[in-house]
């Protein structure tokens, strides 16, 4: 009997039967006893440190508008000038993921450029929002589109990889 972890295995039901641990086929398998090891690539860093940095910038500014909205103040020059930016880091990321769209494998372009083309609409109205907006609720809307754009980042971080 075949023992995998110290539990019974049928023949063919183990974990990774039939394939290589390379994840390549035994029908396409060439004479290929070990894999290469995957090394992180510059643009991967690159875009880890990218997605760090946009993650804080949308916190930090997401966290300040839910501050700003329970004090009661309307979106000062400050909290703008931080959606501005967070604008632009949205709008870099774009220009980015265009120019090294060719080098990905299998990431579907609508999904990905749909995801990211809506954030930088969503910063974007917000921003102008919360500019017209005197109430307290200008800051409200930067709060939402913070926390909006967070699950944004975090799902074309998972589209990417």
């Amino acid at each position: 009997m075949i023992e995998i972890d110290g539990h019974p295995a049928i023949l063919g039901r183990e974990p990774g039967y039939g394939q290589d641990p390379c994840g390549i086929s035994p029908a396409k398998r060439r004479i290929r006893t070990s894999c290469l090891p995957v090394w992180p690539t510059k643009l991967g860093r690159v875009f880890t440190v990218f997605t760090i940095v946009l993650y804080a910038t949308t916190g930090i500014l997401t966290l300040w508008s839910i501050i700003e909205t329970i004090r009661n103040r309307p979106a000062g020059k400050a909290l703008l000038g931080g959606a501005a930016l967070l604008l632009l880091l949205l709008i870099v990321q774009l220009i980015i993921s265009i120019a090294t769209f060719g080098a990905t494998h299998d990431v579907d372009p609508l999904l990905y450029f749909g995801y990211i083309i809506t954030a930088v609409m969503v910063m974007a109205l917000a921003g102008f929002w919360a500019f017209a907006e005197l109430s307290r609720w200008g800051p409200g809307v930067l709060a939402a589109a913070g926390l909006t754009v967070i699950v944004m980042i975090e799902r074309l971080d998972q589209i990417w990889q």
